[in-house]
């Protein structure tokens, strides 16, 4: 039984497809590495905002006074430590990463509903932390 010209070009764009998939998803992945176990962020309503924390100990030059939208790699672009953020008037999402470009690699995230209040703990062991849908991440320092 031979296949039609057109069964052939339907395999043939269905395998370029999944060529592009595997190889986006395969670009800059670095070993995996499992976090330190146990929940490391907390959602509370805008109300509940904390007002202290432990300060990081990473070098501050590795600590941006604010993150916006993008994928942070923990330890060169970002310190671990303890961030904050209030959703402002639409919804937003982070998350902690083990990886990059893996269908695995979310450890812990959220969406945070307008007005939402977030605080999360990047950990050493964290390959990435990513923010998008605009919300604005600030480090918490010790009062």
């Amino acid at each position: 039984m031979r296949a039609n010209p057109r069964q052939i070009g339907l395999a043939v764009a269905v395998a370029v497809v999944l060529a592009v998939i595997v190889g986006i998803l395969l670009v800059d992945s670095p070993p995996d590495q499992q976090p330190a176990g146990g929940p490391a962020a907390t959602t509370a309503p805008a109300s509940e905002q904390p007002t202290s924390a432990p300060a990081t100990s990473a070098p501050a030059s590795t600590r941006p006074a604010e993150l916006t939208d993008g994928i942070y790699t923990v330890g060169t672009e970002v310190a671990a430590g303890t961030y904050v953020t209030t959703a402002g008037d639409h919804p937003c999402y982070w998350a902690r990463l083990r990886s990059f470009g893996r269908s695995d690699s979310i450890i812990e995230d959220d969406n945070l509903e307008p007005g939402e209040s977030a605080t999360v703990r990047v950990q050493s062991t964290d390959k990435g932390f990513k923010v998008s849908n605009g919300c604005r991440w600030r480090a918490q320092v010790a009062l």
